[in-house]
């Protein structure tokens, strides 16, 4: 949705009430009259429909991985412990970023460990996924795909953009975090390293049906 400026002529009563709501929601003056009207008109403000997706994302992850945080700031971060000695903890975290061509959103993967061997696999395991990704011509593999210190993000300008079916959204996200998800404890738990990408590609192809 574009926006624009407007002047309106408002009570001081109302528009002091409005910001001591707005301070207690977390946002703005403009922001709130804006959702307010919304909801009165009947229409799902871009804010409105990422708050909705990544709610339906937690519950569609719920008793697969623990939500640890949703922010107000369009974002939603899951934790877990992987099947590692000293069990280590891995955080997901869904943003959506607002840029030029429109809101999209963003996964980003990290652990705050400091084995470098540990780290050494992380970076193994983004590799092959990147490789699985870039075979099967995924549509944001090449659109903001940063690989640096065992960290990954991947940027889903297409698959992830705030302009696409609610429900087709929220599904391809949930998917791809379940991908993921389970390719990584799939790599962990692996004790032969032969076959090991064609497993991982089997994972891939069950998730996104190719």
């Amino acid at each position: 949705m574009k926006k624009s400026l407007y002047s309106l002529t408002l009570f001081d009563d109302i528009v002091e009430q409005i910001d001591d709501l707005a301070f207690a929601q977390g946002t703005n003056r403009s922001q709130l009259v804006n959702d307010i009207l919304a909801s009165y008109l009947g229409i799902k403000t871009p804010e409105q429909k990422i708050h909705s997706v990544l709610e339906s994302i937690s519950e569609n992850m719920a008793g697969e991985l623990n939500v640890n945080h949703t922010n107000q700031n369009n974002s939603i971060y899951f934790g877990k412990s992987l099947k590692y000695k000293y069990r280590p903890k891995i955080i997901y975290m869904y943003e959506f970023k607002n840029e030029n061509d429109g809101q999209y959103a963003v996964l980003k993967i990290s652990s705050r460990t400091q084995n470098q061997n540990l780290n050494a696999l992380f970076n193994d395991f983004f590799n092959r996924i990147s490789v699985i990704e870039q075979n099967h011509q995924q549509p944001d593999c090449d659109s903001g795909n940063e690989q640096t210190n065992h960290k990954f993000v991947r940027a889903f300008k297409h698959a992830g953009s705030i302009q696409r079916d609610e429900k087709n959204l929220t599904d391809y996200l949930t998917r791809y975090l379940k991908m993921i998800d389970s390719a990584m404890d799939h790599y962990f738990d692996s004790t032969e390293q032969d076959d090991l990408n064609d497993r991982l590609d089997s994972i891939y192809r069950y998730f996104f049906n190719n």
